[in-house]
């Protein structure tokens, strides 16, 4: 299990292929996608022992650009240009190997490229190879925190030789995780270590990153001081980086609100920051996303909020492939209280409540009929009456019985003053069995308001 989890999930850019200052013209054919004629003159000048040429050539197969894409075949002329002293040469193959996963080969392929005079982009891959993997232990990180400390140097560089975002963020991680990790560290390797130079050293480049507006750096911040407990000034600092658009920064809102830290917890606040991180696509978000939203909608009465608490898992829903967690039971809450509404605006006209009887005749309930095979319902079932008036109020009311040997729930009552209220309000009355609920159509014939099974695609009682 790992010891902690640095808080800067940056998409990192491989910058693999290098530019010269003055083009030749063999290469400004490259560019301009002429070919035929780049691939003629290429492998003319190739068999002269030409570097800039055999390189090209290496790129063209790198890339796929006028011929076949072939790795194999790429590193066959980088390997005969970097032999004539090529440093681009050097570079390719060094990040050839570092995409593929072996830095040991990558690192003096790097520095060769690096000792040629070719200083961009090789400082930013130098930096990729030197940077360790998350530790699995809070023993022996000495090791991972100057292999993190080097490969902030080689992005430290390269943003001093070009001021780019890419390399200031990647740099302040860097140092930032050396730091991180040895605030996880224990014992007398911890007490070796130089926390406060190695905290200094992750603010500077920090600092330089949110004097830049660089929204990743203020996101960083956040990091540094949430793990030394600050909550209101990480909090601060997410917000910054929110504000630029950095979907980690919301999740790590979301995480602090849920948790409360520095503050009561607030889900639904959470929830938001939540789904600002999951829609701008970052993976880690949508699942908290998903059970806060659930969990606010399961029990939830209003109809609007239902409807616009599906529209926003459909929204989260159409950027995954997998869906953890299923919105039936609210998808089904909204359709009982939609009909519950429906419902209450198809009121009856009522007779007198003293000249009134309720007839109860619910047929179809045995074990071979439609509702008692769709609801494994069956002769001598227990059934208890309850009415809805909406989604908050279930009345349960002191009528039962079991299903009969013809399938059939069956009762006649004379009115009582709380049946008649209840018709009056428009209620929707139901036959409460152990794992489903029934409900029942209201007709009238005469002085009898008799109640009938509803069809089995009626929304039932979620309650």
């Amino acid at each position: 299990m790992k010891i902690f989890t640095i808080a800067t999930l940056l998409l990192l850019l491989t910058l693999s292929f290098a530019a010269t200052a003055e083009k030749s013209a063999l290469e400004q054919l490259f560019e301009q996608q002429q070919y035929n004629a780049f691939l003629q003159q290429a492998h003319q000048q190739a068999a002269e022992n030409n570097a800039d040429s055999l390189f090209l050539l290496g790129k063209a197969y790198h890339l796929g650009r006028g011929v076949t894409q072939d790795n194999a075949t790429a590193s066959q002329y980088y390997e005969q240009a970097r032999a004539l002293g090529s440093a681009r040469a050097s570079h390719n193959l060094g990040s050839m190997a570092l995409d593929n996963g072996s830095k040991t080969q990558a690192i003096p392929l790097l520095e060769e490229a690096l000792a040629r005079g070719l200083k961009l982009p090789t400082l930013y891959n130098l930096g990729r190879a030197h940077s360790p993997a998350d530790p699995s232990s809070r023993f022996y990180l000495a090791k991972a925190i100057a292999a993190a400390q080097g490969a902030g140097s080689y992005f430290g560089q390269a943003f001093e030789l070009q001021p780019d975002n890419l390399y200031l963020d990647n740099a302040s991680r860097e140092y930032l995780r050396a730091y991180l990790m040895a605030m996880q560290s224990v014992g007398s390797e911890r007490e070796r270590l130089d926390l406060p130079q190695l905290r200094q050293q992750a603010i500077k480049w920090l600092e330089l990153g949110m004097a830049a507006d660089d929204g990743t750096a203020w996101t960083n911040y956040g990091a540094l001081l949430l793990n030394e407990n600050d909550y209101s000034g990480a909090k601060a600092a997410f917000l910054q980086g929110a504000k630029r658009q950095v979907a980690i920064a919301n999740y790590h809102l979301g995480s602090m609100e849920e948790r409360g830290l520095g503050a009561e917890a607030d889900k639904v606040q959470a929830l938001a920051y939540y789904e600002k991180a999951a829609l701008a696509g970052m993976e880690q978000a949508k699942a908290p996303a998903y059970e806060l939203l659930k969990s606010q909608l399961e029990y939830e009465d209003d109809l609007t909020k239902l409807e616009q608490g599906i529209a926003r898992f459909n929204a989260l829903k159409q950027q995954d492939q997998y869906v953890p967690i299923s919105l039936d039971s609210v998808i089904n809450r909204l359709a009982w209280g939609t009909f519950l509404a429906q419902q209450r605006q198809q009121t009856i006209s009522l007779p007198t409540a003293a000249k009134t009887q309720l007839s109860l005749q619910a047929c179809g309930l045995g074990y071979n009929q439609l509702h008692g095979s769709t609801y494994n319902i069956g002769e001598n079932s227990h059934w208890r009456m309850a009415a809805y008036l909406t989604l908050a109020d279930k009345i349960a009311l002191p009528l039962e019985g079991r299903v009969d040997e013809h399938g059939c729930a069956s009762l006649t009552i004379a009115m009582t003053d709380q049946l008649y209220r209840l018709l009056q309000q428009g209620a929707v009355f139901g036959l409460r069995f152990p794992n489903y609920t029934l409900p029942l159509a209201l007709s009238q014939q005469e002085n009898i308001l008799q109640l009938t099974l509803m069809p089995v695609e009626t929304p039932l009682p979620v309650n």
